[in-house]
């Protein structure tokens, strides 16, 4: 009878923060984020994301949706909504995912075309807060202004997240 009880606790709070059995897990994450982006008008841009970490042993895949206000020094702001996936690897001994991946991404309120964007960076589990995140997010892509040219794009920033 106790077993049935510890298991049911276990599989209780497996569900509350992600789900693992063995060599495998799934574990949404969803957040917000601060960048900086080295461009003539834009140095800043916040907004969120939402992914789903599936993995077996050390290696996961996520896709992504992600969601960016770039803020504009002399105009108004534009958004940029991504979706895609992501391939990572958790660094054994240390609570670390180093992921890069691809993403389709769409612009707002500004003209630029759609472009794939390439997504990378590192995630860290903090230990003492079981379902808290931390990292640092990259975005590269080079989008085509409506004259013809092409605008590139480095935001490398902070993320904060909640993973269940």
């Amino acid at each position: 009878m106790l077993k049935k009880v510890a298991m049911t606790f276990m599989l209780g709070a497996s569900t509350l923060f992600g789900f693992g059995i063995g060599n495998y897990q799934i574990t949404p994450e969803f957040g917000g984020n601060i960048s900086y982006q080295d461009t003539t008008n834009t140095t800043f841009t916040y907004g969120g994301y939402a992914r789903v970490w599936l993995g077996v042993s050390r290696v996961v895949i996520a896709p992504q949706v992600k969601y960016d206000v770039m803020y504009q020094k002399r105009s108004g702001n534009y958004d940029n909504l991504q979706a895609g996936g992501l391939l990572g690897f958790e660094v054994p001994v240390l609570p670390l995912t180093l992921y890069v991946g691809g993403s389709w991404s769409t612009f707002y309120s500004v003209n630029l075309d759609d472009t794939a964007a390439f997504n990378y960076g590192i995630k860290m589990d903090v230990p003492l807060i079981p379902f808290l995140t931390i990292g640092i997010d990259g975005v590269y892509q080079a989008p085509k202004i409506a004259g013809g040219s092409r605008l590139t794009m480095n935001r490398i920033g902070l993320t904060i997240g909640l993973a269940f």
